[in-house]
């Protein structure tokens, strides 16, 4: 998540937590968007792996962590999530685990560019539209 604009810029949905769901998030975010100057998350051993770490350094990216036991210094994740799970529901309604992965991605799509965001007061796609993007400009907060 670009924490300027709000935006998803990356996404990865896999059945396992660990560092193979962080690269592939992060190679789709860095795909598809300039690098960001600062990569934020908390201190997950995926993040700490050393793969993801290499990744973020050959891109020249700032390494930022929450203090263990500090959750509110990755308030834009927090809040997310909070708003996610509300938005997608009970996952287990879903017959099969390619509904339950269709649904994710369309959430996270409508998040983007249709649900407005309280502090923008606008869809993020569009708040990124008005403002260049923000990318650049920004910390991207990982969500896992």
């Amino acid at each position: 998540m670009d924490v300027f604009t709000r935006r998803v810029i990356g996404l990865s949905v896999l059945t396992t937590h660990h560092a193979v769901l962080v690269m592939q998030a992060l190679w789709n975010a860095l795909f598809h968007n300039p690098p960001p100057l600062i990569f934020h998350s908390d201190n997950g051993s995926e993040y700490d792996a050393a793969m993801t770490k290499q990744i973020l350094t050959d891109f020249s990216v700032i390494i930022s962590r929450s203090a263990p036991g500090c959750p509110w210094e990755n308030g834009y994740q927090e809040s997310f999530y909070d708003k996610f799970k509300l938005d997608l529901g009970d996952p287990n309604r879903f017959a099969t685990l390619g509904e339950l992965v269709a649904e994710i991605y369309r959430t996270i799509y409508s998040y983007n560019t249709t649900r407005i965001h309280l502090a923008l007061k606008m869809p993020p796609v569009e708040f990124a539209k008005i403002h260049g993007g923000g990318i650049m400009k920004t910390t991207v907060d990982l969500l896992s």
